[in-house]
C-alpha cells in the first residue's frame, strides 16, 4: 500500500527543536501541500501535551510531524480528527503483535506504559479548520528510560531493531487511510472503534481530581472529547484532561 498524499512531501532535518513548532512557525509565510512530514533524527525541545516536553533519544526514536488541512471538518467535531490519528497509531502498532490500546485522550499503551503520543496544534477560523499539525512521538530502539519509569519502547517489547523510517513509511499509510474515513464522515464508526480500543475502558480504576482519589469506570468520551467516569454509587461525572489523573 501506499500514500496518496501523507508524506508525498517530505522534509528531514537531523535536528531540529520542534517538529510541530517548525511547522506552525512557517504556515504563515509558506504554503505546504497537504500530507506534508516533517521528520527530525533528533528533536531538542520536542512537545508533549498540557504545555509539557517529549523527551526522546537522538536515533532510537520516531519524532515527526503531519500537516493536515480538514476544511471539511465542523469545528465542533474537532475531537474527531483526534480519535482518527489515535486509531491510526493504533491500527499500525497492534500489527506488529496484539496489545496496544489508547489512553484518553490519544496516548498509546502496551499493557501499563507509553510507547507513543500525539500532539495536535490546530488554526481555525470561525466555523472550520485551516491547518492542523499533527505531532508524534513514538518510542522505536530506545534500551532504557531513566527519568522516565512509565514509557516503553517498540524494541523492548518485541525484542528486535527497527529502521526507524521504515516504521514512518507505514504510519503515513495508517494515518492517511483513517484520515481519508473521516473525511467520508464515518464519525460514528471512529468513535466506536475508538471506544473500544481504549486502555480501561469499562473497566473499575482509581483515578484523581482536585488532590481526592476515587474508584470509577470509563464509560465514554464526550464529542467534545470530555473524559465520562461513573463512580461507585453511581453518579455520572465527565472531566476534560487537566482535571483528571489516572492512578
Amino acid at each position: 500500500m501506499e500514500t496518496l498524499f501523507i508524506g508525498k512531501n517530505y522534509l528531514k532535518f537531523d535536528e531540529i527543536s520542534s517538529t510541530n513548532s517548525w511547522m506552525m512557525e512557517r504556515l504563515s509565510v509558506q504554503n505546504f501541500p497537504e500530507g506534508t512530514v516533517v521528520y527530525a533524527k533528533n528533536q531538542s525541545n520536542g512537545k508533549g501535551q498540557r504545555g509539557g516536553s517529549w523527551s526522546a533519544e537522538a536515533l532510537s526514536s520516531l519524532t515527526f510531524s503531519i500537516l493536515l488541512k480538514p476544511s471539511f471538518l465542523p469545528i465542533s467535531k474537532a475531537y474527531d480528527l483526534s480519535i482518527c490519528i489515535a486509531l491510526a497509531l493504533h491500527d499500525c502498532l497492534n500489527e506488529l503483535r496484539p496489545g496496544f490500546s489508547i489512553k484518553w485522550p490519544n496516548d498509546i499503551y502496551f499493557e501499563d506504559k507509553k510507547v507513543a503520543g500525539i500532539l495536535i496544534e490546530n488554526q481555525l477560523n470561525k466555523s472550520s479548520y485551516q491547518n492542523a499539525v499533527v505531532g508524534i512521538g513514538l518510542n522505536v530502539n530506545q534500551n532504557s528510560f531513566v527519568k522516565l519509569p512509565n514509557a516503553i519502547s517498540l524494541k523492548q517489547i518485541l525484542g528486535i531493531q527497527f529502521p526507524v523510517e521504515k516504521v514512518l513509511e507505514r504510519l503515513c499509510e495508517t494515518i492517511e487511510a483513517r484520515y481519508l474515513q473521516l473525511r467520508a464522515g464515518n464519525y460514528e464508526k471512529l468513535r466506536e472503534t475508538y471506544l473500544n480500543s481504549m486502555y480501561r475502558y469499562n473497566e473499575g480504576h482509581r483515578f484523581r481530581t482536585q488532590n481526592k482519589e476515587f474508584f470509577a469506570t470509563i464509560t465514554d468520551v464526550l464529542r467534545s472529547g470530555r473524559l465520562v467516569l461513573e463512580l461507585q454509587n453511581g453518579e455520572i461525572r465527565d472531566f476534560d484532561i487537566k482535571e483528571i489523573e489516572f492512578l
